[in-house]
């Protein structure tokens, strides 16, 4: 399997050279219309002096990961598509598949992103590589698409592997979507077990208290809500979780259903439980 170095061999010419390390250094700023920039202008030279194709796949595929980063998911999908039509035999890049998955997110075309990270994983595995953020990646695209079952085991796989990796915050996160998920499907025992533990684990986590306080609330245990919810918003909220200098986000968007459900993808029954806790809305216990 051909590395990307080895795609951009003929393109050392000094020039490319000097305006690579310009486009690396805006990029790492986040000046991202920079780093787009700075790609284009390589890109240009490289094609105007005649090299061969396989010389400009990686510019390309590096301005399409800036695309991905600057929400112009369609622009990043011409130019993966033009860095694999000019890369060399057998190349295959594991961070176009990634970045092209997340492209096709970014249009809600939740197929084409599944096998896209689908395609990123066998990559991964073949080269012997953990990938546990494509796991969570894909995980969210399988609820998209309504697979709750299936973006369970993704979810609990990345939280494994976060583990071994000791990546604490990735298996909360991990965790957190993997407990959201076995609720969807029925599983709501299992589902509470792990957000307490989540909750337990991370002082910090106002989506496991507030998943809990959903939950608790569509069972009746209507204190039990109340407290889960008072303590992310008060203990939390501030941005200061007391006690500590770490600085932590609030929970006032968990009162946006849009946002709960179309940006964090909680699944829907959570979303509908949320809202009914938010609304005191009353509740049958048995139906739940």
């Amino acid at each position: 399997m051909t590395s990307s170095l080895a795609c951009a061999e003929s393109a050392k010419a000094d020039d490319v050279d000097s305006i690579a390390e310009l486009a690396k250094k805006a990029y790492a700023e986040k000046r991202l219309d920079d780093a787009d920039m700075y790609l284009t202008n390589i890109i240009n030279i490289v094609e105007r002096s005649g090299a061969d194709p396989t010389a400009t796949c990686v510019w390309y595929e590096r301005r399409g990961q800036v695309y991905v980063d600057r929400k112009r998911f369609n622009d990043a999908l011409v130019d993966f598509a033009v860095a694999e039509k000019r890369a060399p035999e057998n190349y295959v890049s594991l961070g176009l598949l990634a970045n092209r998955g997340l492209a096709y997110e970014g249009l809600s075309q939740w197929q084409e992103a599944e096998r896209e990270y689908s395609r990123a994983l066998s990559v991964a595995e073949n080269l012997g590589f953990s990938a546990p953020y494509l796991l969570n990646s894909r995980g969210n695209v399988y609820g998209s698409l309504g697979q709750y079952a299936a973006a369970a085991d993704d979810f609990d796989a990345a939280s494994r592997v976060f583990q071994t990796e000791r990546n604490l915050a990735g298996a909360i996160y991990a965790s957190s979507n993997g407990a959201l998920a076995r609720i969807e499907i029925g599983d709501e025992v299992r589902g509470e077990r792990e957000l307490r533990t989540v909750a337990r684990r991370a002082a910090g986590s106002i989506d496991a208290r507030a998943a809990l306080a959903a939950l608790y609330y569509s069972q009746g245990k209507v204190d039990e809500a109340e407290a889960s919810w008072n303590f992310a918003c008060e203990s939390i909220n501030s941005g200061i979780l007391e006690g500590s200098n770490v600085a932590l986000d609030g929970c006032a968007q968990y009162r946006d259903k849009d946002w709960l459900s179309r940006i964090r993808r909680w699944p829907p029954s959570m979303v509908r439980r949320m809202d009914d806790f938010l609304n005191l809305r009353s509740v049958d216990v048995s139906t739940q």
